[in-house]
């Protein structure tokens, strides 16, 4: 059997690198690049030293508050969870059985108490009593889906060169909810050292509708431990998810974040109304004040587990129904010929909805298919038009999920947002991180594998670190050999 990122050739029946690799002790590597090491490994001839390490006396190690595991910096409180990785297994909670949960009921707002719970009986309050007047409108740019070379020029194109800036002067962040198949982890390493936000969105990409807690610890634990190996990102830093094909998993997927560290999920509808208030996020210590067309909501109380919820998306109206189409995709309720005019114009019609009333975060949620409508940059465009006008607003500021949480935890009004950590500007992991060696690189490893199981018949990626043995998948998310 073919490792380390090679595959065999059907002709000479030879285990083969891509082009323009060479195999080096069974793995494939670029042929004209540095070299790159794993924690553990020798650096002493100029190795690049990957998943977190840096280079100190000939050898890749990770800082004081990370240690190595399965070829990656993991932090120490990992040390003590309850999920382990089970060789041919996958990941598996600890034997203890699931402590049963309270029913959630009804907010309420007098024991509900920032910053560890947020709820109102509306859902429509900002938080700290703040009157909507006197607060940010926070917009979040999200994305979906696989990171490769058909979606990262439009990623490079919105932040590489530094096009928007919120009103404190920093730079405007994005969060990606990444999926493993057909991600390149460069590009994403790319976007982590540009400062923006990681976030889970599953192995597979498949609906888990009706999956135990223990398959949605293997798909958003499991890859959220693929990008902190392959795209040199630190696990502790990845806190979100978006469930696959926004299909919930009920109380099985709430208890599984909950034990597995997750702050927050961002894949929850909500549907306002198309001239109706927008809801603001809250944790999941009380019900979700909104109708939920979900039959996998949560039916238990998750203290300190927060949703922000995905306000539909009022799109193109349609004559025949009277209505407007609606969804929490963008790309989902708008025609396929919809000009850039138009989208722009629906980009602001369901911002005003947010702006002109409780303030709620105007969340979008986006996807390579609405950036390039129709085979076009329309999406783009519209995209573009949109943040170049709505910035000129000085109460306006684009940020994170995570920043959008953390502003929620500790919220101030406007008067006083120069005091706030959360919209900072971030100076991206290098800077946080000093000892932390690994930037993107230009010549990164393309690692190929035979995947005879799965969609396709071979799987490949690119990665500025070593290849893996095999490829990562559910049971084998590290990618090693298997007993």
């Amino acid at each position: 059997m073919c490792t380390g990122g090679s595959i065999c050739d059907n002709d000479s029946k030879i285990c083969i690198c891509a082009a323009e690799h060479l195999i080096i002790d069974g793995v494939c590597r670029s042929k004209d690049a540095t070299p790159f090491a794993a924690p553990g490994q020798s650096c002493a001839r100029g190795e690049d030293c990957s998943g977190g390490s840096f280079c100190a006396d000939g050898i890749c190690q990770c800082d004081s508050n990370h240690f190595p595991e399965d070829g990656y910096c993991r932090h120490l409180t990992s040390r003590s969870s309850e999920i382990r990785y089970v060789a041919g297994n996958g990941l598996r909670f600890s034997s203890k059985a699931f402590a049963p949960r309270s029913p959630a009921t009804p907010c309420n707002e007098t024991t509900c108490r920032l910053p560890e719970c947020f709820c109102s009986l509306s859902g429509r309050k900002p938080p700290g009593g703040l009157a909507p007047n006197t607060i940010p409108q926070f917009v979040v740019l999200t994305f979906d889906d696989a990171v490769n070379g058909r979606t990262l020029p439009d990623y490079r194109e919105l932040f590489e060169t530094v096009k928007y800036r919120n009103p404190n002067g920093c730079p405007v962040k994005g969060t990606f909810f990444i999926s493993h198949e057909w991600t390149n982890y460069d590009a994403v390493q790319w976007l982590y050292q540009q400062g923006m936000e990681l976030a889970s969105n599953s192995i597979s990409h498949v609906s888990l509708e009706g999956a135990s807690a223990n398959r949605w610890l293997n798909e958003m634990d499991g890859q959220r431990r693929i990008i902190a190996k392959f795209a040199n990102a630190y696990e502790e830093e990845i806190v979100g998810m978006r469930a696959p094909q926004l299909a919930l998993g009920g109380d099985e997927q709430f208890e599984m974040m909950a034990r597995a560290g997750f702050l927050y999920d961002n894949s929850m509808s909500a549907n306002p109304g198309a001239n109706g208030d927008p809801f603001w996020p809250q944790t999941l210590d009380h019900s979700v004040p909104w109708e939920c067309y979900d039959a996998n909501c949560p039916k238990s109380s998750f203290p300190g587990i927060w949703t922000v919820p995905l306000n539909q998306f009022y799109g193109t109206y349609l004559p025949q129904i009277d209505g407007f189409r609606r969804s929490s995709m963008v790309r989902a309720a708008v025609d396929l010929n919809t000009t850039v005019d138009q989208l722009t114009n629906m980009l602001f019609s369901n911002f005003d909805r947010s702006y002109t009333a409780s303030r709620a975060p105007y969340v979008l949620a986006l996807n390579a298919d609405l950036l390039q409508l129709n085979g076009k940059n329309t999406g783009m465009q519209a995209l573009q038009r949109f943040l170049e006008e709505v910035l000129y607003r000085k109460d306006v500021y684009v940020v994170t999920l995570k920043q959008l949480i953390q502003w929620i935890k500790n919220p101030v009004p406007l008067s006083q947002i120069a005091q706030s950590d959360a919209v900072k500007c971030s100076q991206g992991p290098l800077h946080q991180y000093p000892a932390m060696s690994q930037r993107s690189c230009s010549k990164p490893n393309k690692c190929m594998y035979r995947t005879p199981g799965l969609s396709s018949q071979e799987h490949q990626f690119l990665t500025c670190s070593p290849c893996p043995d095999q490829y990562p998948w559910l049971d084998n998310p590290i990618g090693n050999i298997t007993p």
